[in-house]
């Protein structure tokens, strides 16, 4: 089932602050902070060692950094006008300040490869944003997403008081087949789905840790505490690898 909020909020961009980035100040932090992220670039680099890379919300740039410093050449599209300045002045890449990505896409070259980090659920358009990306990746290319699973069984036990549904920041969850289906009709296959990966175990872990460690809300029936300390399995967020067919070409 899709979720999605209604109405989305006229300015969604009031509800992303400037501190909603923690921008390093030099380049030095930004390679601290960015080792976390290397499991994103072994993933890559699965199915595409080198080319061109766009980024789709990149915030700061951890992961366009790495790509940058193993070979990509990288380019970012980014809302955060703050988060621009500072991939365009100290990391040195190509970032474009809009919150229009499909507008933004139209004055681009094709890319080997697109990702979305856990971008798409912020989208109020991502069927459109989808569609514009099938049209921006060479044959033979790959397009990598990072999602909110709406069928998590973290939110099955949750609820309202789910971390990852961060509204309304998230306007749209989307189902795992939902999501395959529609990428799929744009001359797609999928090549990988996991939700065992570094990043969703980080991200599961900090929906548990939030709610029992943080905000148990009073209301929550207490004989789902136990839950924190009898699950781990890393199902909150899952990751999608899409290849363009070569039949495109």
């Amino acid at each position: 089932m899709l979720i999605f909020i209604a109405p989305i909020p006229f300015r969604l961009s009031n509800y992303y602050p400037e501190t909603y980035h923690s921008i390093p100040t030099t380049i030095e932090s930004l390679e601290l902070v960015s080792i976390h992220e290397r499991y994103k670039i072994e993933i890559v680099k699965c199915y595409i060692n080198n080319g061109r890379l766009l980024e789709i919300g990149p915030s700061y740039g951890s992961f366009t950094y790495l790509a940058k410093e193993v070979g990509y050449e990288v380019e970012a599209i980014e809302m955060s006008a703050p988060c621009c300045k500072f991939l365009n002045e100290v990391v040195g890449m190509r970032a474009i300040n809009s919150i229009d990505p499909v507008h933004a896409m139209q004055y681009l070259e094709p890319y080997d490869v697109i990702t979305l980090w856990h971008v798409i659920e912020h989208l109020p358009c991502a069927w459109s944003v989808l569609d514009a990306i099938c049209e921006k990746i060479q044959p033979g290319g790959i397009l990598v997403i990072a999602s909110v699973n709406p069928e998590a069984f973290q939110f099955r036990i949750l609820g309202r008081y789910w971390l990852h549904l961060d509204v309304p920041r998230h306007v749209m969850l989307i189902p795992t087949r939902l999501l395959i289906n529609k990428i799929e009709s744009l001359g797609f296959k999928l090549e990988m789905l996991t939700m065992t990966d570094k990043g969703t175990q980080t991200c599961n872990k900090a929906g548990w840790t939030n709610f029992f460690c943080i905000s148990v809300p009073r209301d929550f029936p207490t004989k789902y505490c136990y839950l924190y300390y009898a699950f781990s399995w890393a199902e909150s967020k899952k990751w999608f690898t899409f290849q363009l067919s070569q039949l495109r070409e």
